[in-house]
């Protein structure tokens, strides 16, 4: 009999060896940008990787610097120290061929960069500590591992909506408030194994939040402009983690809007997705 990690890596592969396009209109990735999307939807097959710094430059970013994507070799990341290191000394990302985790990781450096290398400056600054004896990170880089494999950033001009995520009210704000929540707040998932993890959804997917204040509804913002401002943000509060690692508040994914299946109110009862408990900040 086959292991749980033997299963999901032959998941893995199958799901790696075909190319898909169909991804880009489900409701979990409608934030990424549109001309992203219809630069994706007319590859015929898997780019290689140094082809992705193309397709991230459909993403406008402003003035911030984007990294390059280069083909991962093992024994540049050693000397360099580690793949964080290899990032901050050359400003390009190694990137492995045919990798749904790979993609989502250049599609979330596309549309939120400045994140991303606040991010990776918190990976690699050596001054964090005290450092935990089992992975060797500090807990600032153990939350910034959380945001970067699984995050979520949560945008919203409802404070109230905001405080009844932080409480875990999942059923009153994602079912109860939904009309204001759609009218409110927006979901921009940066965690790119989570969104590898969405092609192929299972039951209790989740993600690791930043919930952040808007000053108004994210309607009266134009696209761009929201999305630059919050990864303005973001990545200052993410600078602001150092001496005082957060915990970053759960977000069951399948219970947003659209995510799946989940227009009637009996989803928001069935403990499989929302079986979380507060824990200190």
């Amino acid at each position: 009999m086959r292991s749980g990690r033997a299963i999901h890596q032959a998941a893995r592969a199958e799901l790696e060896a075909r190319w898909l396009r169909d991804w880009c209109r489900w409701a979990p990735y409608r934030w990424l940008h549109e001309r992203f999307v219809q630069a994706v939807e007319q590859l015929a097959g898997w780019p290689a990787p140094e082809a992705y710094e193309k397709l991230a430059r459909h993403v406008p970013c402003g003035d911030v610097e984007l990294p390059r994507f280069v083909a991962q070799d093992r024994e540049a990341l050693r000397q360099a120290g580690g793949y964080e290191q290899y990032v901050a000394q050359e400003r390009a990302v190694p990137t492995r061929e045919r990798s749904w985790h790979d993609f989502f990781n250049m599609a979330v450096w596309a549309h939120f960069p400045r994140v991303r290398w606040a991010l990776n400056a918190i990976h690699v600054d050596a001054s964090l500590g005290p450092v935990d004896p089992r992975n060797r990170r500090a807990p600032e880089q153990n939350v910034a591992s959380q945001l970067d494999e699984s995050g979520v950033i949560v945008a919203s001009s409802s404070g109230r909506l905001l405080n009844e995520l932080r409480e875990l009210r999942f059923k009153r704000v994602l079912w109860e408030r939904r009309a204001e929540l759609m009218a409110t707040t927006q979901f921009w998932i940066v965690g790119h194994g989570t969104l590898e993890s969405l092609l192929t959804p299972h039951l209790g997917l989740a993600s690791k939040a930043v919930l952040l204040d808007l000053p108004r509804a994210p309607s009266s913002y134009e696209p761009d402009e929201l999305r630059c401002a919050v990864d303005r943000r973001v990545a200052e509060i993410i600078g602001g983690w150092r001496g005082n690692a957060p915990v970053l508040d759960p977000i069951p994914l399948l219970g947003i809007p659209d995510y799946a299946d989940n227009a009637a109110p009996e989803f928001y009862d069935d403990a499989r997705y929302f079986r979380f408990q507060r824990r200190n900040r």
